[in-house]
């Protein structure tokens, strides 16, 4: 069945972040990227890149790699989001900008009068880390809307159709999330070593069709909640509209209940019209 209109896919995206519970905003390490900016309403869902990332909060300079990353994926063509060759390279291409962008941190921490400490290189030595979802959307020869997307890690896509879950990606159950994700690092120029992991999906979309991407802790408290019969995607659809809650107040009260783990939080929302 068709659902686009000539090349377009009419819809509308929003965004929501937090950052973990007794931190700061400027220690938010998650990140994400859209791709063209969205300036009005309605959006052509057609012509969207999304990249969404989770800085590993244990390595150095998390935030600054998932920043990166986010900004060189949002801007990929498909081709690195169907083929796991291609987004290999991709991904060693966003790794080669990242010895400029760790010149630029010491030179800046040196003009503060704060520069590294000989603790601190050993971390930076390593590398920073970060989850990867990256996603895009076309319109078929046949003038079928289409999602592809890659995944390094535990940042999730949940699409849900006539008020059901229909596709998880690239986990599908809450027991799939662990302590040990996998990551990109800043570091590796080993695009076999990435091919191997990357975990490649795809599938239609379709009027009124709604797709969530987030970050871990978000992605597994949506999953537990829809193991449990909940339809957690009626509480994040109505997320800063009139009748719905604030996400900052909905990641709190979610947190003070124990359903969900208190780290950053991100989440996107793509809705087709």
């Amino acid at each position: 069945m068709r659902q686009t209109c000539g090349s377009r896919i009419p819809g509308s995206v929003a965004s929501h972040r937090t950052h973990k519970g007794g931190g700061h905003a400027e220690e938010y390490e998650d990140a994400y990227r859209i791709c063209p900016p969205v300036l009005d309403d309605q959006i052509d869902v057609a012509s969207l890149r999304i990249a969404l990332s989770d800085g590993a909060s244990e390595s150095a300079l998390a935030g600054l790699w998932a920043r990166s990353l986010v900004d060189h994926f949002a801007g990929v063509t498909p081709e690195a989001l169907v083929s796991a060759e291609r987004f290999g390279r991709e991904a060693v291409a966003a790794s080669a900008s990242w010895p400029a962008t760790l010149s630029d941190y010491v030179a800046g921490r040196e003009a503060d009068g704060r520069p590294i400490q000989w603790y601190e290189q050993p971390k930076l030595d390593r590398g920073a880390y970060a989850t990867l979802l990256a996603l895009g959307f076309r319109v078929s020869m046949a003038n079928e809307g289409q999602w592809f997307a890659a995944a390094i890690g535990d940042c999730c896509l949940f699409q849900v159709r006539d008020d059901s879950l229909i596709t998880t990606f690239p986990l599908a159950e809450s027991a799939d999330f662990g302590t040990s994700p996998d990551l990109l690092n800043s570091r590796n120029q080993d695009s076999g070593r990435i091919v191997e992991r990357v975990a490649m999906g795809a599938g239609s979309i379709r009027q009124q069709d709604d797709i969530y991407l987030c970050t871990d802790a978000v992605a597994a408290w949506f999953l537990r909640e829809a193991e449990h019969g909940g339809r957690p995607w009626e509480i994040l659809r109505d997320l800063g509209t009139a009748d719905g809650p604030d996400f900052a107040e909905f990641v709190g009260e979610e947190r003070l209940s124990g359903r969900m783990r208190n780290d950053d939080a991100t989440l996107i929302h793509v809705s087709v019209w």
